[in-house]
C-alpha cells in the first residue's frame, strides 16, 4: 500500500525537481555592446515590461501614489490583477527592474489611457475577455499579441519611450521581441509542471509495482535453486547428493502458495516480473541466501518444515539478506529512479503480506495501491496546493526567518520545499493533526536535507502555525493534536 508517509516524500521530491528545473520568467540582463540598437533594446525591454505590470494594476513607481489617470483607465479591464503579473511581481529580478526604472514610469502615465483603449478595441482582447477560468497561458497569449500589435504601435507609448536619449526604433522592436520571448518562456514552466505532476502519479504507481515485485522474489529464487539442483543431477558423474538433494527449500509449500496466489497471478499477467530479464541478479541473491545462517540453520534442522517455519525463513531472508543486498539496490536503481527511496516502506508491506499468505494461503488479500480514494487523491492535491500558493508560503517563511541565524537567500532549497509542502498540508487538510504534519516533515528534513534542517523546520512550523491560528486561518494546534 502506498501510504501517506511515502506520498509526502514523493511530493517533496517532485516539488524539489520542479523548483530546480522550472524556467519561470527568464528576465534579460543588460549587456555591454557598441551597438546603439542593442544597447537601447534592454531599456525598451525593461520599460515595456513595467508598462505591462502597470496596465495590470501593479504598482511599479518607486515613490508617490499611482495617478488617478492610470487608475481610471485600467478600471474594470479583464487583464487587471492577472496571475501572470503576480508571477512577474514575485520575481526578484523584476523587483530589481522596478527599483532601477520605477521613476521613469511616470512618463508613461499619460500613455496608459490610449494604450488601454486600443487594447480593449483589439480582436485578441475580445477573445481573451470571453475565456472562462483564465489561466496564465491565456494571459501570456494575450500580452504577447498586445506587445507586437498594440503597445509599440501606440503613439503615446512610443512618445514615452522616445524620452530616453538612446531611443532607436530598431532597439524598441528588439526590446519588444525580447519581452515576448520572456513571457513565452513561462510556458516552459507549465510544461515542467505538467511533467512533474505526471511523474508524481507514475512514481506512486511504481511504488506499488515494487510491492508486488518484492512478493515474487521467493518464487524466482526457488526456481533458480531448483534449476541448479536439476543441473547437478544431470552432470556426467553426479554424486549421491546430486542425485538425492535435500529439496525442502525448493519444495516449499509457502513459496508454492505465493506462486499460486490468484491476486499475484492477475498482477503478473499484466505486469511481468520486473527482473525476469536479469538472471544474474537472481543468481547473486540465491548465492547470498545459500550462504546465510538463516538458510543453513533451516536446512540443518531435521524433519519436515511447517508452513509457518517456511514463512519465518523467507521473511528473515527478505529482511536480512535480500532487501539489504547491494546487488538489489543497484538493480532497483537501474529499473526505477524512485525505487530505492520506496524500498523501506514497500518492503514493510510486502513482509506483512507474506505473513498473511502463510496464514491464509490463496485467501490472503493483496494490499490495494491506496487505502481509500482520499489517499489516492492526497498526493496530487498536496502538490497542486503548494504550486498554487508558492509565493504566499514563501512570504510566510521569509517573515519568520530569524535573520540572526538564517539568511533568507541562503536557506537550503530543500528546506524551503519541505516547509512549503508542510504549510500546504496545514492549511489545505484541516483533518490532519498538526503534530502529525510536523513530525512527518521534520523527519523528511532530517533525512534529506542538512543537519540543522529538522530543528529549523520544526521551529518555523511552530511559529507560522501560531500566526495562522491567531488569524483564524487554522483551528488545530500542537496541544490538541494526536498521533
Amino acid at each position: 500500500m502506498v501510504n501517506r508517509v511515502l506520498i509526502r516524500l514523493k511530493v517533496v521530491q517532485l516539488l524539489y525537481s520542479y523548483m530546480l528545473t522550472r524556467s519561470e520568467f527568464k528576465i534579460e540582463m543588460p549587456v555591454e555592446t557598441s551597438s546603439p540598437d542593442r544597447r537601447y533594446s534592454y531599456q525598451a525591454y525593461a520599460e515595456l515590461l513595467l508598462l505591462i505590470l502597470e496596465l495590470s494594476g501593479r504598482r511599479v513607481i518607486t515613490e508617490g501614489a499611482v495617478s488617478a489617470q492610470v487608475k481610471g483607465a485600467i478600471s474594470g479591464v479583464r487583464f487587471v490583477d492577472s496571475k501572470m503579473s503576480a508571477a512577474l511581481m514575485a520575481n526578484d529580478e523584476v523587483r530589481a527592474l522596478i527599483a532601477q526604472n520605477g521613476d521613469r514610469m511616470r512618463k508613461f502615465d499619460s500613455a496608459v489611457p490610449e494604450a488601454v483603449a486600443r487594447l480593449k478595441n483589439s480582436t485578441f482582447y475580445r477573445v481573451f475577455s470571453k475565456i472562462k477560468g483564465v489561466e496564465v497561458g491565456d494571459e501570456i497569449s494575450f500580452w504577447t499579441s498586445a506587445i507586437r500589435s498594440t503597445l509599440i504601435k501606440t503613439e503615446a507609448v512610443v512618445d514615452a519611450l522616445r524620452t530616453n536619449p538612446d531611443f532607436t526604433v530598431r532597439g524598441m522592436e528588439m526590446g519588444a521581441k525580447m519581452l515576448v520571448d520572456t513571457l513565452k518562456g513561462f510556458s516552459d514552466t507549465r510544461s515542467v509542471l505538467a511533467t512533474c505532476r505526471n511523474d508524481l502519479r507514475r512514481s506512486l504507481d511504481r511504488a506499488y509495482d515494487l510491492y508486488n515485485t518484492l512478493l515474487w522474489f521467493p518464487v524466482e529464487i526457488v526456481k533458480a535453486q531448483n534449476d541448479r539442483l536439476e543441473a547437478n543431477a544431470a552432470k556426467y558423474l553426479p554424486t549421491d547428493e546430486d542425485l538425492n538433494p535435500d529439496r525442502r527449500f525448493v519444495d516449499s509449500e509457502f513459496v508454492k502458495a505465493i506462486e499460486a496466489h490468484e491476486g499475484l497471478a492477475e498482477w503478473n499477467a499484466t505486469h511481468p516480473f520486473e527482473f525476469g530479464d536479469d538472471p544474474v541478479l537472481i543468481e547473486h541473491l540465491l548465492d547470498s541466501v545459500l550462504a546465510s545462517s538463516y538458510y543453513q540453520d533451516y536446512m540443518a534442522a531435521p524433519g519436515r518444515k511447517t508452513i509457518d517455519e517456511q514463512s519465518d525463513l523467507w521473511r528473515a531472508l527478505m529482511r536480512h539478506v535480500i532487501l539489504p543486498s547491494e546487488d538489489l539496490a543497484e538493480a532497483l536503481e537501474n529499473k526505477s529512479i524512485f525505487w530505492n527511496d520506496d524500498l523501506e516502506v514497500m518492503s514493510s508491506f510486502a513482509l506483512k503480506t507474506l505473513r498473511q499468505i502463510a496464514k491464509e494461503g490463496g485467501e490472503a488479500k493483496l494490499l490495494p495501491e491506496f487505502k481509500d480514494e482520499e489517499d489516492a487523491e492526497f498526493g496530487a492535491k498536496l502538490f497542486d496546493a503548494v504550486v498554487s500558493n508558492m509565493d504566499e508560503y514563501r512570504e510566510l517563511i521569509d517573515s519568520f526567518v530569524n535573520t540572526r541565524r538564517w539568511d533568507t537567500e541562503r536557506l537550503a532549497l530543500m528546506d524551503i520545499v519541505i516547509l512549503r509542502t508542510a504549510l500546504a498540508e496545514v492549511l489545505e487538510f484541516p483533518k490532519i493533526p498538526l503534530q502529525v504534519t510536523a513530525n512527518e516533515y521534520v523527519e523528511i528534513a532530517n533525512w534529506y536535507s542538512t543537519s540543522r534542517s529538522g530543528s529549523f523546520v520544526n521551529g518555523m512550523l511552530a511559529a507560522i502555525t501560531d500566526k495562522l491560528r491567531a488569524e483564524g486561518r487554522i483551528q488545530k494546534s500542537f496541544i490538541n493534536s494526536k498521533n
